[in-house]
């Protein structure tokens, strides 16, 4: 029988020093592949305007359901988004409950996970200061849905996640090319605040602040400020 507190605990020495994203995702799988899953997503939940791969922190899916999932917008309809958007506490996929009559397109996305291997599976929602931003998933055919098995998923599931955001940010800092106030006017620009605005908030002249745009829209290789904070965004420069 598995020592269910020993595998948590062994898990999180195992990656307190790990430095590396990938090898962190890794070790999570490895570690929760005693309890029957084989498959595990790190991902925050996109709106309506997003695409459910922009949101993506790090998975270990089968590439045909990921292509499938992705270019079907299954994240739409699928229960255990809807349940993840609702809840605080972690779940198994068998409780996020959906009428199969009124919703076909959720009966057939919880049917075709079973064929890659995804019958069942188990979800730690992520939550920070502004409620639910991210979801650590996983799944398998064969899972440990003991008590203390989920205990032990759900400590290992967030742990990794704080390490994953923890190593990320780091990473991130070391590839950013604006800086500290560059970042903070693309901020409040990319939040539609005027040149003036942005010169009251942060207590700076006009020209300041166009002096940074500027400098900001070289740097990113944009040839206008709508890129620039387009540019912005996508290298992580600032908050999406």
């Amino acid at each position: 029988m598995l020592d269910y507190g020993r595998e948590a605990f062994d898990f999180i020495d195992r990656i307190t020093l790990v430095p590396d994203p990938e090898r962190i995702v890794d070790e999570l799988r490895i570690a929760i592949s005693s309890f029957g899953y084989t498959t595990v997503i790190v991902t925050g939940l996109p709106n309506l305007t997003e695409r459910f791969e922009q949101k993506i922190l790090h998975k270990h899916w089968p590439d045909e359901w990921f292509a499938i999932y992705a270019r079907e917008r299954y994240i739409l309809d699928d229960p255990v988004a809807w349940l993840c958007r609702s809840t605080i506490e972690p779940f198994e996929w068998a409780d996020a409950r959906y009428d199969s009559e009124r919703h076909p397109r959720s009966r057939h996305i919880m049917n075709a996970a079973k064929s890659f291997g995804m019958s069942a599976g188990f979800c730690v929602p992520i939550h920070g200061l502004f409620g639910l931003e991210w979801c650590v998933s996983m799944g398998g055919d064969k899972v440990d849905t003991a008590q203390f098995a989920k205990a032990s998923v759900h400590l290992m599931s967030v742990y990794a996640f704080n390490k994953l955001r923890h190593t990320r940010s780091e990473i991130v800092a070391q590839r950013r090319r604006l800086t500290a106030r560059e970042r903070e006017v693309m901020a409040w620009t990319a939040a539609g605040k005027s040149a003036w605005e942005t010169s009251c908030i942060l207590g700076i002249g006009v020209d300041t602040v166009n002096k940074h745009v500027g400098s900001a829209s070289r740097k990113l290789r944009a040839i206008n400020k709508t890129q620039a904070v387009a540019e912005a965004i996508r290298l992580h420069e600032i908050p999406w």
